[in-house]
């Protein structure tokens, strides 16, 4: 009899082969009374990738960026964090015996050092503004956060935005990483910015510029959206040949009924750098994992044209049916998800325990499926309902699934 491990259980699913048993992945678990310590609303990625607390803080020692450089140059010195950051972010998920986690294989080198000399933090780091003073950035009391871009023209890419996929700091933990995450069993799925170009671009400029861009000037959207795809691919080789895998990228394309761009704009403007980074990616052996919140129903087949392998979280809420999904693309595609987090929220244990059974008859029965919430476990999901979410998988997600 095989001898299963979330590598094998990944590899074989990926493959559209059955495993010993449903593979299961959750993007973060914030459940307070499990993990008081992290709080996705206070982690938030204000200025590019950055929170507001490391912004005041290159905005106040920028001697510290040139140090974290220089220290990025020989990686073997941050090999002791780089081996013990994955063993503590998954932690918990070990605990609930999953098989995949997210990470990163370094900082992306993507733009110069004015963004920390020009923007600044301010009333306790839940502001960000400009030289100007031009509001950039709000984390409102509710924990929601406002971006009005901090770029606002063609002069500000070209004055702050700099690819850079050779230097060092793009794969400064990934090493130590891939070692690690064979000790303790659980497949890193590894993050890459600018794989579509989209969500970044509306963080980037706000999404009043971005979609003012998007139908006025389409010439330097096509310029940047390259940029983006090129540093994406050159990055993607070098992970891949360093010995990652399984590729992740995010653009959040759907909200609640439809998709944010119409599939005629994701394809004159997105789709062509998609699939051209997804075929690089199957060139070099690696597989690409995609995840696009709200409703993807419209673009969906795009997106397995484009050359995707598995897609996240696959939104309930939004209008998405992954019993629709599996029927008609389950042969060509993954499917991620799709636990719905207001049920996690607001439904009964045995409404949960029902549902997920639901999923395990319906789409995970014949591979393909791997069994995750519709976006991740957040901190106002019940304690009681994800239980009976795990118990469900644990009592009747054993391969051949009988429901």
């Amino acid at each position: 009899m095989k001898k299963w491990n979330s590598f094998s259980r990944i590899e074989a699913t990926f493959n559209h082969e059955i495993p010993d048993r449903v593979p299961k992945y959750e993007g973060s678990i914030e459940i307070k009374e499990l993990n008081p310590v992290f709080d996705g609303q206070v982690n938030s990625q204000a200025l590019l990738f950055f929170s507001p607390q490391q912004v005041s803080i290159f905005h106040k020692f920028p001697g510290v960026i040139s140090l974290l450089k220089s220290i990025s140059k020989h990686p073997r010195f941050l090999h002791p964090i780089a081996s013990i950051a994955p063993r503590i972010i998954t932690k918990l998920p070990r605990k609930f015996n999953y098989d995949m986690f997210v990470y990163t294989s370094g900082v992306p080198m993507i733009a110069n050092e004015r963004i920390f000399r020009d923007f600044h933090t301010e009333e306790k780091n839940k502001v960000i503004r400009d030289r100007t003073g031009r509001l950039v950035w709000r984390n409102s009391p509710d924990g929601a956060h406002m971006r009005n871009g901090f770029m606002q023209s063609i002069e500000d890419w070209d004055k702050y935005m700099e690819f850079d996929p050779d230097h060092q700091s793009n794969y400064v933990l990934l090493e130590a990483a891939l070692k690690t995450s064979k000790k303790i069993d659980m497949v890193p799925i590894l993050v890459l910015w600018g794989g579509v170009g989209f969500e970044e671009l509306c963080g980037i400029f706000g999404f009043n510029q971005a979609f003012k861009l998007f139908i006025k000037n389409k010439g330097f959207i096509r310029k940047i959206v390259k940029q983006m795809n090129d540093y994406a691919i050159a990055v993607a080789e070098g992970i891949l040949q360093r010995g990652g895998k399984y590729i992740y990228f995010t653009a959040d394309l759907g909200y609640k009924g439809r998709s944010l761009i119409s599939p005629h704009m994701f394809r004159e403007l997105f789709k062509p750098g998609m699939k051209k980074l997804c075929r690089r990616i199957h060139q070099l052996g690696g597989k690409v994992i995609f995840h696009s919140c709200g409703n993807v129903v419209q673009l969906l087949p795009d997106f397995i044209d484009a050359g995707i392998d598995a897609l996240h979280p696959i939104e309930k809420a939004a209008g998405n049916d992954i019993v629709d999904f599996k029927k008609k693309y389950g042969k060509k595609i993954v499917l991620i998800g799709n636990v719905p987090i207001p049920l996690l929220t607001h439904g009964t244990p045995k409404e949960n325990y029902e549902y997920v059974k639901y999923l395990l008859k319906n789409v995970s029965k014949d591979g393909g499926h791997i069994i995750s919430s519709s976006h991740s476990v957040t901190q106002w999901c019940k304690l009681k309902n994800f239980y009976a979410y795990y118990k469900a998988v644990e009592d009747f997600g054993t391969y051949p699934i009988k429901v």
